[in-house]
């Protein structure tokens, strides 16, 4: 089933930038594929123990597959999807002062060039709302 994944679902490896979109696309990824609850706190309806541990399996194989290797590097170790989810989002999803400044910055100093398309800056654009959204 993660190589059917892998095949129907070509997201871009996440290599340590942009991870708020990396995280939208993910959590689409573990939704399709009906395990996306495991990356928070176990409801307590969930009683059957075999079938969480294979929605986690499932979620710890998508998300190790979609992780660049230098990432994945740094969660290797980890044993559940929501340790690794947790881990991932105090690593890249930082909301220190000075990312807030830096994104606010980019997107007040961004200009769009003569040879840049109108979609690609509009894109440029939302990424950054984006990534100011995450930050809060």
């Amino acid at each position: 089933m993660v190589n059917k994944m892998t095949a129907k679902h070509k997201i871009e490896r996440f290599k340590g930038s942009n991870f708020s979109l990396w995280k939208i696309k993910i959590k689409t990824v573990l939704r399709k594929d009906n395990c996306l609850v495991v990356i928070g706190d176990k409801p307590a309806e969930i009683t059957d123990n075999a079938k969480w541990n294979e929605m986690d399996g499932n979620a710890i194989a998508n998300i190790h597959l979609a992780l660049a290797n230098e990432v994945l590097s740094s969660v290797a170790e980890k044993k559940t999807a929501k340790e690794i989810w947790n881990t991932l989002t105090n690593l890249y999803e930082s909301k220190f002062l000075h990312n807030k400044i830096f994104l606010k910055q980019r997107l007040y100093t961004l200009r769009m060039t003569e040879i840049t398309l109108v979609t690609d800056h509009i894109n440029t654009i939302k990424t950054l709302f984006s990534q100011l959204t995450t930050l809060g």
